[in-house]
């Protein structure tokens, strides 16, 4: 097993403490293998910076998930990337950093950490076709499509969007809507990560770039066996 591996399987062996942030980018090490990972988290530390000391002056829940909210879209810049969604540079960590583009999950694992590091409760929702973040708040729970601009979704934007998994039925949509809203673990998001690289590789035809995500995937699945 080569030393990328190695971290991989020494990042994801507990849930427990497993760091979701390091993990996923660590994925892109298959194809960066001179990727610093210490000078990446260190920018990252950056953004949450600037986000903890606005955090830190607000007292309502609900204007704390606003600024985290605005600092990624306005300040830091990032957005979805709606002109090449496949590109398996999305799912890379350092490239979305770098680029301030990316897709629903790669967006929302960094929300997630800025989140994190601010002190803003959140959690990713593995909703159905599109990734997803929901912040629980006292007597209220806000969902966050952070791909289309941190944007906050009603209860009908939701149910709007299960319809394609409902057989277009308004009423098994809103059955189905709480079941598609509990926390994705941090095992849970990595292996979405994974299988949309997998599905991108496959695609193309891509031997070698698949093979490594399978390796992964593997070691994921066998880790969480244990």
């Amino acid at each position: 097993m080569d030393g990328f591996l190695q971290y991989w399987q020494m990042l994801v062996r507990s849930d427990d403490s497993l760091p979701l942030f390091e993990a996923a980018l660590s994925i892109a090490q298959d194809e960066y293998p001179q990727l610093s990972m210490p000078e990446v988290l260190a920018r990252v530390d950056g953004f949450a910076l600037a986000l903890r000391r606005r955090v830190s002056k607000l007292r309502q829940p609900i204007a704390r998930v606003d600024a985290l909210r605005e600092h990624f879209v306005y300040n830091l810049g990032f957005r979805g990337n709606a002109n090449d969604f496949h590109d398996p540079e999305n799912s890379y960590l350092n490239r979305v950093i770098e680029r301030r583009i990316g897709i629903p999950i790669s967006l929302s694992v960094l929300y997630l950490e800025l989140a994190e590091q601010a002190g803003v409760p959140a959690c990713g929702v593995g909703f159905p076709g599109h990734f997803l973040v929901r912040h629980d708040l006292a007597g209220r729970v806000v969902i966050v499509d952070v791909y289309a601009g941190a944007s906050v979704l009603s209860h009908d934007d939701l149910e709007y969007r299960l319809l394609p998994y409902a057989s277009s039925d308004r009423e098994e949509a809103s059955r189905l809507l709480a079941s598609v809203l509990p926390a994705a673990s941090a095992r849970q998001i990595l292996g979405r990560m994974l299988r949309n690289l997998r599905a991108i590789h496959r695609e193309c035809g891509d031997l070698r770039r698949l093979h490594a995500v399978q390796r992964r995937l593997a070691l994921l699945g066998e880790t969480q066996a244990r």
